[in-house]
């Protein structure tokens, strides 16, 4: 088995837009995997610190491919796709830290079973390392919440079981075929919902979407922010308040069955709506109220068929 995964070579690629300190760590970590045989392709974003710059010095070994523009989530990612050329490709956000392991974890488990299109790993807070943000996920096709199973939960060892999830927000590996088969990540979502979308594609193509739990990552956001502060929303930057808003009802739209998605556009989506502007507000956050305002208006345009613009980049 070690001897069959060895030569099956990996993709590794990382999509990063103005994260320089980040995107350095996640790099060295990913440098210092045990797994024998993988490229690294970073796609960056149009940054305007010294990212491509001291990635280049730092680390000469890792392909980095500049675009001119801010591609978003789901252009950097195919744009990279483009020019992976391992047998096995893993997304990989750039404010990580991946554990040395990780990578042969994922490979082991992709290869266990020829129907599995997407394996993900156990994710953990940066500021309490034992602390889990993601050991699976799910997402309520009526409601639109997503769930993150042991979010908040102490690592005791009681997600330690491979078995089928949803989707993995910031990480997972995908086979050649299956990357190549889905044509890559939707083009309509620029960021927010892209990974949701990818994996939800991936079950509706006949593959199994499965958690490994061996394969460990840290993801740079804090237990607290992510559920006192603005940050839980999802929220960092105004023009993620317009792509949460906006591709809420895209994502809907195209996976949930017509009666939930008539449903979630006639009572849940207003009501999230009036919660998030609450929460805009008691947070002081009203850099997000005009980018929000307008991901609900163009969201309901596309709900009503017609045609959306990426507003922000």
């Amino acid at each position: 088995m070690t001897t069959k995964i060895s030569r099956k070579l990996a993709s590794i690629i990382i999509v990063t837009r103005n994260r320089e300190e980040e995107v350095l760590a996640c790099l060295k970590s990913v440098l210092s995997m045990s797994y024998p045989n993988f490229e690294v392709i970073l796609v960056d974003n149009g940054s305007a610190d010294n990212t491509v710059s001291k990635a280049r010095s730092q680390f000469p070994k890792v392909k980095i491919i500049e675009a001119r523009k801010n591609l978003g989530a789901n252009g950097g990612k195919n744009l990279g796709q483009r020019k992976a050329r391992g047998e096995y490709i893993l997304f990989l956000d750039s404010d990580t830290i991946v554990d040395k392991d990780l990578l042969g974890e994922l490979i082991k488990v992709a290869q266990s079973d020829p129907k599995i299109g997407m394996v993900c790993p156990k994710i953990y807070y940066f500021d309490k390392k034992d602390i889990i943000w993601y050991a699976g996920a799910s997402i309520n096709l009526i409601t639109s919440q997503a769930k993150n199973v042991g979010n908040h939960q102490k690592d005791l060892g009681q997600f330690d079981q491979v078995r089928e999830t949803s989707f993995a927000p910031t990480a997972y590996l995908v086979s050649k075929t299956v990357a190549r088969r889905l044509k890559g990540h939707g083009k309509i979502y620029f960021m927010g919902y892209v990974d949701s979308d990818f994996g939800y594609r991936v079950k509706k193509a006949g593959y199994k979407v499965m958690f490994c739990p061996k394969a460990k990552l840290w993801h740079r956001i804090g237990q607290y922010e992510n559920s006192r502060t603005i940050r839980a929303l999802g929220y960092n930057l105004p023009l993620r308040a317009y792509y949460f808003a906006r591709n809420r009802v895209v994502f809907m739209k195209s996976h949930a069955p017509l009666i939930n998605f008539l449903i979630f556009m006639v009572t849940f989506f207003p009501l999230m709506n009036g919660y998030f502007l609450y929460k805009i507000i008691v947070f002081g956050g009203w850099k997000y109220l005009r980018p929000h305002l307008e991901g609900i208006f163009d969201g309901l345009k596309y709900a009503l068929g017609g045609k959306v613009e990426n507003r922000w980049t």
